[in-house]
Parts: C-alpha cells; sequence; structure tokens
C-alpha cells in the first residue's frame, strides 16, 4: 500500500518537464536492470551520487580527500554512451511511491549537480538509471530484492572489491571466488596498490561488485576500457547495513530490514529486547512515512 503523501502529490502537484534531466523511477529502473541481466552476459551498472559531484566540484568527501585523478576519471565513466553501461545518476528523481524522508528523495542541491553537469559537458540526453534502487528494495521490497539476489547474483562466479570483509560480503552476495581488500578511506589513494589484483583475475569471474566508494566509478571505468565481458555492479550501502554499520541516515531509519533479504542462516539472531526495537522503529517509520 502506497502512503498518503503519495496520492495527495499525485492528485494535486503539477508536472513541470523543464528539467531535461531525466532519471527512471525506482520501479522502472529495478525491472530494468533485472531485464538486462538476464538477457546480457556483459553490463556494467555504475552509480553517481553526491559524493561523486562532491569530487566533480573539487571538495572533500567524508571517506576521501579530492583528488584530481578520480575527478578526470568520474568524468570519463559518466561520458560513456553504450546500452551496456547504465549510468545511474542522483538528478531529478520522479516522485514515486519510494519517496520517504531520510530514505530516498531529491537532493536540496540538485541545481548545483546540474551546473556541475553543464559545466562539464556531461552527458544529459539519456534517461539515467536510479541510484537508489537496492537501498529502497531492501527498506520497501525486501523479498523482491532477495528473489533478485538469488536469481541474479548469489549463484554467479564473482569477485568483491572493499573494504567490509569477505564473511559479511557473503552473506549478502553468495560465494566470494576473488575478494580484493582495499582502505575503508581514502582508497583511490592507493588505486595503483590494488588494482593490480582486479586486472590479474577479471577475466576468471561472471560478475565484479565494487564497493570502493567513488572509486567504484574508476574501477568500472578500467574495466570496460580494457574490454571486460562480465556483469560489473555497484550495489551502494546496502551491504554497511548487513554490516551493521550505520553510515547512511536510510540504515539508522531502516537498515534492520535487509535482514529479510538474506538467507535464514546468515541472519542475526535477535534478543526479545532488538526486536521490540525494531518493531518500535517500523511502527514510528509507517506513521512518519505517511506524511514526509
Amino acid at each position: 500500500m502506497k502512503p498518503l503523501k503519495y496520492y495527495f502529490y499525485t492528485l494535486f502537484k503539477s508536472k513541470d518537464d523543464s528539467n531535461l534531466i531525466r532519471t527512471k523511477s525506482i520501479t522502472d529502473s529495478f525491472n530494468y536492470l533485472t531485464s538486462m541481466l538476464k538477457n546480457n552476459r556483459k553490463l556494467f551498472f555504475v552509480r553517481f551520487g553526491d559524493g561523486e559531484f562532491l569530487t566533480l566540484m573539487k571538495l572533500n568527501h567524508r571517506n576521501y580527500n579530492y583528488n584530481e585523478g578520480l575527478e578526470y576519471e568520474l568524468q570519463k565513466s559518466f561520458k560513456i554512451k553504450d546500452e551496456k553501461y547504465l549510468i545511474a545518476c542522483p538528478i531529478n528523481y520522479p516522485y514515486d511511491e519510494f519517496h520517504a524522508s531520510g530514505i530516498y528523495k531529491n537532493f536540496s542541491w540538485q541545481e548545483k549537480m546540474i551546473s556541475v553537469m553543464n559545466d562539464n559537458n556531461l552527458t544529459r540526453d539519456v534517461v539515467f538509471e536510479n541510484p537508489c534502487i537496492f537501498q529502497c528494495m531492501a527498506v520497501f521490497k525486501p523479498k523482491k530484492l532477495k528473489f533478485f539476489l538469488d536469481e541474479e547474483i548469489r549463484p554467479l562466479k564473482k569477485m568483491f572489491i572493499g573494504s567490509t570483509s569477505k564473511e559479511i560480503a557473503e552473506k549478502l552476495y553468495g560465494k566470494i571466488d576473488f575478494y580484493v581488500k582495499i582502505p575503508v578511506k581514502h582508497a583511490y589513494e592507493t588505486i595503483d596498490l590494488w588494482w593490480p589484483n582486479i586486472e590479474e583475475n577479471a577475466k576468471k569471474v561472471d560478475l565484479i561488485i565494487p564497493s570502493a566508494g567513488s572509486s567504484s566509478n574508476a574501477i568500472a571505468l578500467r574495466l570496460w576500457n580494457n574490454g571486460i565481458d562480465c556483469k560489473v555492479i555497484d550495489f551502494g550501502s546496502i551491504i554497511d547495513a548487513v554490516d551493521n554499520r550505520v553510515s547512511r541516515t536510510w540504515i539508522r531509519l531502516q537498515g534492520h530490514k535487509v535482514q529479510k533479504v538474506l538467507n535464514i542462516n546468515h541472519r542475526d539472531k535477535l534478543s526479545f529486547k532488538k526486536k521490540f526495537l525494531f518493531f518500535r522503529k517500523d511502527i514510528k517509520f509507517y506513521f512518519r512515512n505517511q506524511i514526509m
């Protein structure tokens, strides 16, 4: 059931087509990605968020400092035009039933992001994917996301690149055949040290999961330029929820819902106190979400 605010919005909000940047809804983007994964051996899903745009503005992020090399690779990644290189953009989300304060909504400073795109001649004439599909599906449609992972991700031979432990990554993604450890922060500063491990084994897998913040875009760009013929998917911060790391507001509010995405033997064993805490969070969030 959709929240009350969604019905009010659809009744009273007038359409504004002045913004030419088009981004798909959560449902449309998730369904399209699923279809493309089923029908292509090679497919890249690359996410741009607020952190990437801060780098393009030559500003520091909480997990990495501005780096000229990273900015260059972000621009190159964004400018790739290919039906198998899906770019998710954090601008002009269409209002849908997933909109929820703290979980998913348009950034208050998206006009600055649009200026960055204009200043850097970044691609605008495509319909972008939605970068928030996995966190929204985890919170609102966990069973559907679990089915997606069971069908499209967990059975594949894969490589994981990130700072999260292999054990935690396997809870979410299934068996990790090649694990590349990177620093928790400022990963791009040491990319020359860990990139060779990726390059050496990239052709041995069906799926590569970069979990490296903005460096994930640099990884995707290099794999694409090297002609790697596999799937590359950036899942964003959902792995932090599995690891019980409150790195995002959505995890603080509803991150516990990710347990339903995991196989039963991988779910946390919750005490009565913890179950009651999550139940209280769910009730509070439900009523809050009707209007915010």
